[in-house]
Formats: structure tokens, C-alpha cells, sequence
């Protein structure tokens, strides 16, 4: 009896502690920013996207001018946002560790940078280089720069 009645308590117990741990956690991602541009050697442009929960900001700029050339910026409706947000593993971006300069050498380099809260991570790499593990993020960064560039 008394061991019938111990296995139904710890069955109990841990019914009621795997309903806990299935529950879904929202992640706040109110918090990420995330930061993505270009810049190129021999002052032939550069251009940047500031991406919130609240506002897309694009610039784009040639260094031989002392104003940018295009220099605008949006709100991100909440559909828009969890789209970004699904494009982002920060996991993944985090474990990335591209650091190139071609942009010493008058070539141009791409840059992506993610921060959330304490955390800040950005990557340097060969404008055009496809990164599979970001390719998603790379592919909505490329929508959101040719839609700016209009």
C-alpha cells in the first residue's frame, strides 16, 4: 500500500513538473537591435540599417560628401518585427567569428551586428558572402537595403 500510494505521489510530481518545463516561454526580443551595412575602400560609398522593435533607420553615404545621400527611416509593425526576429538566431550569430578587412585594401567589406541588452556581437566578412547559418537575416537585410534604395 505504502509503496502504491509513493509511486502515485511521484508520478504526481512529476506530471506536474513536465507540464511546467512544456509550457512555452515568450522570448522579449523588444530589446534586440540589429545593426547591418556595407563600406567600401577608395571612398566609393557605404550605407547602414539600424533595425529596432520600433524603427528601421537606412543611410546610405559616400565618404567624398559631407551629406548623406539617402537618409531615411520607418516603423516596424509588429508582423514585420517577428518576421525579423525569426530571421535571427543569436545562438548561431553568436558563434560566428568573421573578421575580414578588405576595405584596407580598397575593397569592401560587409558588417552585421546584433546586440541584446549586455550582449553586442558583429561580423565582418566579404560583401556578398553567403553565411548559412545567417542566410535568412541576410536574406530580409538585403529586402529591407533594396527597398531604402528606392
Amino acid at each position: 500500500m505504502i509503496k502504491a500510494c509513493s509511486t502515485i505521489i511521484i508520478a504526481g510530481i512529476l506530471l506536474i513538473f513536465s507540464c511546467k518545463t512544456t509550457q512555452i516561454n515568450k522570448i522579449n526580443h523588444a530589446d534586440l537591435v540589429i545593426k547591418a551595412g556595407f563600406i567600401c575602400g577608395w571612398g566609393s560609398g557605404q550605407d547602414s540599417l539600424e533595425i529596432s522593435s520600433r524603427a528601421i533607420k537606412y543611410t546610405y553615404a559616400t565618404p567624398r560628401t559631407s551629406s548623406a545621400k539617402i537618409k531615411k527611416t520607418r516603423s516596424v509593425s509588429n508582423s514585420e518585427w517577428d518576421e525579423i526576429v525569426n530571421a535571427v538566431n543569436v545562438d548561431d550569430f553568436q558563434k560566428l567569428n568573421y573578421q575580414t578587412c578588405n576595405v584596407c585594401f580598397d575593397g569592401c567589406d560587409e558588417w552585421i551586428s546584433i546586440e541584446k541588452n549586455n550582449f553586442s556581437h558583429k561580423i565582418t566578412f566579404t560583401k556578398g558572402t553567403k553565411i548559412d547559418s545567417i542566410s535568412k537575416l541576410q536574406v530580409k537585410l538585403e529586402q529591407l537595403r533594396e527597398e531604402f534604395k528606392k
